[in-house]
């Protein structure tokens, strides 16, 4: 039993024995496979190292050459650099030595320029002050050729007086001298003859209205005459529209809705619509004398030596009347406005019938007639001993001595004041001179009492005491056609070396075609 049990034992040690050897043995043949595997595996990874060495030593091999080359490049690289670096420093020089060089080029041609400015302004200096002497040369000769021309036209050598007031005007007017001048324009205008005289009043002129439709003139005078007048071409045709001496007519004005107002000495407006008259009696006013325009022509304001009326020229009715407590002696206009100056050295601006501005009148005497111009900043005051005291827009008081007697009237147009006076002249100023001297225009043998201009301003109108109305021709340009005109010919050589001169070049003053 127990040897059964033994045997069984050991049996059962061997078959377990058996079998841990069978397993021992098939383990140590999956491990001998598996080294086997491993050292397989081992010879592979020691094939692809040696594989990856050769490589490796190869790509060393490949990038040590190319760092050699790298280095050559380099080395190239640099002595190219050093090269391009030595080049550009030359380049730089040679830069610097154009610009230096182009520097002194630019200043001498700038010196050259300079230079060549300088004698060329030189030049034209040289050249403007010989064209200056020459232009100031002919001027004068024209003023010496308009003095002689005058000259000889009163010993009655009416040609040659005409031509040379010709070639006076010529040389004044292309050498851009002043055709004004006295010794020119006194010489133009006595050679032009543009003067006509009218006897149509019985009394004296006392003023001169120009219609402001047309060329129509509406004369008064101090015997109750009213008269209108047209031109047709050199023929006058007068229209006697009032004659009564009982009357003494000192103003008259010509509205634009064609009726004309006339005022008497009498103390009556005479009212004239279709040239026919009607009289208005004007209560409590001494003496009447002057008209004047108010309010932007609506309405007329009528001045008296001690009183004032507004009329309305809508329906020709007094619209009102102001007493004065002083006495009027002289009517003007200034800023559009009426101005009255009284016999105590003032005077008085109308800005309504119950509005007046009083101011000291600047100068000294007795004012008889007054003008302004407001875009010229001028005012001029006639005195009753002759003299005119002329204000500039400076506030600079110039005393103009022309006139022997009482001035009756003045003007001014543009820079142009115009005078007249019972010494019989009428005056010509030109303020903007330096020196304001008279020109005269006209010489009467009575006093002239007033003067206008027609409306193309081309003629003056004046009126005198023995009731003779002057047209006298002023434009410059219809007085040098007349000249022209009147001039069959040209200087001979000997005349013009003894009036122009040797000196001077030939001209022919008519050139024929």
């Amino acid at each position: 039993m127990i040897r059964n049990i033994i045997i069984g034992s050991l049996s059962m040690l061997l078959v377990v024995a058996i079998a841990i050897g069978l397993y021992m043995h098939h383990s140590d043949n999956e491990r001998i496979s598996e080294l086997e595997s491993q050292i397989n595996a081992l010879r592979k990874k020691e094939k692809q190292s040696e594989v990856d060495r050769r490589v490796s030593k190869q790509m060393e091999e490949i990038a040590y050459g190319q760092q050699v080359l790298s280095e050559e490049r380099s080395r190239e690289a640099i002595l190219q650099s050093e090269i391009a670096q030595k080049m550009t420093l030359r380049s730089e020089a040679e830069r610097q030595k154009a610009i230096q060089a182009q520097g002194f080029a630019e200043l001498s041609a700038q010196e050259a320029i300079d230079a060549y400015q300088m004698a060329e302004s030189q030049r034209r200096q040289a050249e403007h002050a010989k064209q200056v002497t020459d232009t100031l040369n002919y001027i004068s000769l024209g003023r010496t050729l308009g003095s002689q021309s005058y000259a000889i036209f009163q010993t009655g050598d009416t040609e040659l007086g005409n031509i040379l007031a010709y070639a006076s005007y010529q040389y004044t007017k292309d050498y851009n001298g002043d055709l004004y001048a006295p010794a020119v324009f006194q010489a133009l205008i006595q050679s032009a003859g543009g003067r006509q005289n009218f006897n149509i009043h019985n009394g004296s002129i006392t003023c001169i209205e120009t219609s402001p439709n047309n060329d129509r003139l509406l004369t008064v005078s101090t015997y109750g005459e009213i008269y209108a007048h047209k031109m047709q071409g050199n023929q006058m045709q007068t229209t006697r529209l009032m004659s009564d001496k009982h009357y003494c007519f000192r103003d008259a004005f010509s509205s634009k809705n064609g009726k004309d107002y006339v005022i008497s000495h009498t103390g009556h407006l005479v009212v004239i619509e279709q040239n026919h008259p009607r009289i208005v009696t004007l209560e409590n006013m001494e003496r009447p004398f002057s008209l004047k325009l108010m309010n932007n022509g609506r309405q007329l304001l009528i001045i008296s030596e001690n009183s004032l009326a507004l009329l309305d020229i809508t329906t020709d009715r007094i619209i009102g009347m102001r007493q004065l407590n002083f006495r009027v002696s002289c009517t003007g206009r200034r800023d559009n406005k009426p101005l009255l100056f009284d016999n105590k050295g003032y005077m008085h601006l109308v800005n309504g019938l119950d509005k007046m501005t009083n101011e000291k009148v600047p100068v000294q005497g007795l004012v008889t007639a007054f003008a302004s111009s407001a875009n010229e900043h001028l005012s001029a005051y006639g005195m009753n001993d002759g003299i005119i005291w002329l204000v500039d827009k400076h506030g600079k008081m110039h005393k103009l001595a022309g006139h022997l007697s009482k001035i009756t009237k003045m003007k001014i147009n543009g820079r142009r004041l115009y005078s007249s006076s019972y010494d019989g002249k009428l005056l010509f100023w030109m303020t903007g001179d330096t020196q304001i001297t008279p020109i005269t225009l006209f010489q009467s043998g009575s006093w002239l009492t007033n003067f206008t201009f027609s409306n193309d301003k081309d003629y003056i109108w004046t009126g005198n005491y023995n009731g003779t109305m002057t047209r006298y021709l002023i434009s410059l340009k219809q007085i040098a056609q007349r000249i022209r005109q009147k001039v069959n010919r040209n200087l001979t050589q000997e005349e013009w070396n003894y009036y122009v001169g040797k000196g001077i070049p030939y001209k022919k003053l008519i050139v024929e075609n």
